[in-house]
């Protein structure tokens, strides 16, 4: 399709009129007539790309135990394991993000959690 150098003659649902780059029916590629079928094939397509997507299943499929603060981290570490496998992305920058904070805030609860059994057990012996 080539460009006409004009917008589209279309009118948006919100009523205002299309900004679309017009090819030679003078409509864009969203609103010609002629390529409703074109159209389908691509939502189609674009649907099936979307879909298919699954996180590589590196490490192990066993259940997790979540019962002690090592079983957090070790759990945390697999998910970024997981995400950094995903394609580059603002979302997955977000979950890489949110999953280091997390280790950050498991990681200073097992040293307090540390340092209170060493107290505890000080405690004990005096």
């Amino acid at each position: 399709m080539t460009s006409t150098g004009k917008h589209c003659k279309a009118t948006r649902k919100d009523g205002q009129p299309c900004s679309g780059w017009a090819g030679a029916s003078g409509y864009c590629f969203a609103h010609d007539p002629l390529l409703a079928t074109e159209r389908k094939a691509a939502r189609s397509k674009g649907g099936r790309a979307r879909h298919g997507r699954r996180i590589s299943q590196q490490g192990s499929n066993e259940p997790v135990t979540v019962a002690t603060i090592s079983d957090v981290i070790h759990l945390l570490a697999r998910a970024i394991n997981d995400a950094l496998a995903l394609e580059n992305s603002i979302a997955r920058a977000r979950c890489l993000g949110y999953l280091a904070g997390a280790v950050c805030k498991a990681l200073e609860v097992g040293d307090l959690e540390a340092r209170i059994t060493a107290l505890e057990e000080r405690q004990r012996w005096a």
